[in-house]
């Protein structure tokens, strides 16, 4: 179900907007709507009143579309590019020299981001989810795991796709694991996995007792544009460790994802241990980036590192390919080449390197910050003659008014226009990270990195040869970078 209505930049159209908003609510499963319909109407209120020069009419769109679990309403102008990097800073009240100001009630969305279109303009994406009910709001026992509790009996576990009456047991089962910290806010929302799993954005599977409790999770994400999925979300209870139900439950998800069609599925692996990094390779996934500093000091493993590391938290990705990966031409620099050459060789991938080209048009770079790791990514899915000053932009913004110390880069290595756009980001203190196989509709991404702090190997606890060589040249790469 979808409506729109599209009004002019004329304050006096704001009660045709409270009466679309005020409707499109009523008609969603949603419990309380004062504050978002506030929200929504003040986000209007400021793009008419700065999408357009002074004295300029012009049109703004408003679309609702009702989907199974969630509601988005966007809000489309038509007029002045915006800097995408301050209009996202502005949304999470942090310093910003934007014109958007602070909106009201922010927290009644789940998602607020903005969608750039170079000339044509721009658009404020709001989505509410359906489901916001927290398993604190559940009867349930949410003490958290003993360390070393009494193991189960020896029994036998079903592992199976999850159904909707587990919902619960799984989001009790990683807050008893993880307290509050879980990163993925959804988890703790049974409705949520629930719909998630409906619409197969989540693919979630089960370790069932002979009792019928759930004691086991591990699920598939889809979280980027390409052919891929995720695994993670893993947590078995202590009292039913050592039964292998992890490795049942990782080979059941990754026969599925064959099974969906998928090219490959990946997982990070951290290196403050080896236990992540030695499970990848197990199930025979490779190496192929050095996610640098992507997490900070604080990140703790209870029972298994150190409470805090003395430096942010470097993790490996690791690419488990799932089907053969067709022969491509690829566009990476001279310098890179080679470890290029040595990742790709790994999944078999027949490639041959071609001539670059310098980039022309507009290009397309969006960015997701998280604030509570000091982590971004920009991803460049086309490269135009306008992205490398918006990148550099953007990561200027996100160090000194968002406080990021990691930013990630990644580029089409399908685009001919790749090494050029290197080449200028290696001069603005960017360096190699690694690829990141099949994240694009495209192909494969090149991935690049800026560290605000340095970061030793030394500190680090790396399982296999290519993996250590992989972050040593990675940081070999900056130290030039800095140094020539």
């Amino acid at each position: 179900m979808e409506f729109e209505l599209r009004i002019s930049n004329d304050h006096r159209a704001i009660g045709l907007v409270e009466a679309f908003v005020r409707e499109s609510l009523r008609l969603a499963p949603l419990r309380d709507t004062k504050f978002l319909e506030q929200l929504i109407v003040a986000a209007v209120r400021q793009v008419i009143d700065h999408a357009y020069p002074e004295g300029e009419a012009g049109a703004i769109v408003l679309h609702s579309q009702h989907g199974e679990d969630f509601l988005t309403i966007s809000i489309r102008d038509f007029g002045l590019p915006e800097d995408l990097a301050q209009l996202e800073m502005a949304l999470r009240n942090e310093a910003s020299r934007s014109w958007i100001g602070h909106l009201p009630h922010v927290e009644a969305a789940d998602n607020m981001h903005w969608i750039g279109y170079g000339p044509e303009g721009k658009a404020l994406v709001i989505t509410k989810s359906y489901h916001d009910t927290s398993i604190k709001e559940h009867p349930a026992d949410l003490r958290p795991f003993e360390e070393k509790p009494p193991l189960a009996p020896e029994q036998d576990y079903m592992i199976r796709r999850m159904n909707a009456g587990d919902a619960v047991s799984i989001s009790q089962l990683i807050y008893k694991a993880y307290g509050s910290s879980y990163f993925n806010r959804d988890v703790y929302y049974p409705e949520r996995i629930a719909a998630l799993n409906a619409k197969g954005a989540v693919v979630s599977f089960v370790a069932v007792a002979a009792s019928g409790e759930v004691v086991g999770h591990y699920a598939l994400e889809r979280n980027q544009e390409g052919p891929v999925a995720e695994g993670g979300q893993a947590v078995v209870d202590p009292a039913h460790r050592g039964r292998r139900l992890l490795d049942r439950l990782k080979t059941t998800a990754i026969e599925h994802a064959r099974d969906m069609g998928l090219a490959g599925v990946y997982a990070d692996a951290v290196t403050v241990h080896k236990f992540t990094q030695k499970a990848n390779i197990a199930m025979g996934a490779k190496v192929c980036c050095a996610d640098l500093a992507i997490s900070p000091k604080s990140e703790t493993f209870r029972g298994i590192a150190a409470p805090a590391s003395p430096q942010r938290v470097t993790c490996l990705l690791y690419y488990l390919s799932l089907k053969p990966r067709p022969a491509r031409t690829i566009f990476v620099p001279a310098i890179y080449q080679e470890m290029v050459s040595q990742l790709l060789e790994q999944f078999g991938t027949p490639f041959t390197f071609g001539t670059s080209q310098s980039p022309t048009g507009h290009g397309v770079l969006r960015m997701q910050l998280t604030p509570g790791a000091g982590t971004a990514f920009l991803s460049a899915s086309c490269i135009g003659a306008d992205t490398f000053p918006s990148i550099r932009k953007a990561a200027r913004d996100l160090i000194e008014h968002s406080h990021a110390e990691t930013i990630f880069v990644d580029l089409p290595m399908q685009d001919a226009a790749t090494p050029f756009l290197v080449a200028e980001l290696r001069k603005t203190g960017f360096s190699f990270a690694g690829l990141a196989p099949e994240f694009s509709t495209s192909g494969d991404l090149l991935r690049l990195v800026y560290l605000v702090d340095e970061l030793s190997v030394d500190l680090m606890q790396i399982e296999e040869p290519l993996a250590r060589k992989l972050v040593e040249f990675a940081l070999t790469d900056r130290k030039q970078i800095l140094f020539d």
